[in-house]
């Protein structure tokens, strides 16, 4: 088991918060703000199930030796209102392209392996509703 540490801070506006790691900081900054100095929580989560996804290929392709180069990931995550100033993120449309010379099925399944093992992917995808494409 590893524990991960997040302490996050109102910074002067009801709308700006510092957030420290063990040897980070990171701001995240609502739109309401007018400032737009960093992204919003929801960006911040769409990153992270990007980072993941995008570590965990980049893992199984050294690992593996495998032909896998430009991995990108593009992810649409949608609010939905739910009223009295409640939203929600209700979906997330993720796009992954990579070049190599793997055969569809074989980079359909290098993507599968890849979503199998990605721990942000796996959580996230459990509540909200998760759509993954492969470009060619």
């Amino acid at each position: 088991m590893t524990k991960y540490t997040v302490k996050s801070e109102l910074t002067g506006t009801p709308w700006q918060i510092e957030n420290r790691t063990k040897k980070h900081k990171f701001i995240v900054d609502e739109s309401a703000s007018g400032k737009n100095v960093a992204p919003n929580p929801v960006e911040y989560l769409a990153g992270a199930v990007n980072s993941c996804i995008s570590i965990s290929a980049g893992m199984i392709a050294n690992v593996h030796h495998l032909d896998v180069k430009n991995f990108k990931v593009t992810n649409q995550a949608i609010t939905t209102k739910l009223g009295h100033g409640k939203s929600v993120v209700s979906e997330m449309l993720i796009t992954v392209s990579f070049d190599s010379s793997m055969s569809k099925e074989e980079k359909q399944d290098f993507l599968a392996h890849t979503l199998h093992v990605s721990t942000v992917y796996q959580t996230v995808s459990q509540s909200i509703k998760t759509y993954v494409e492969l470009e060619d």
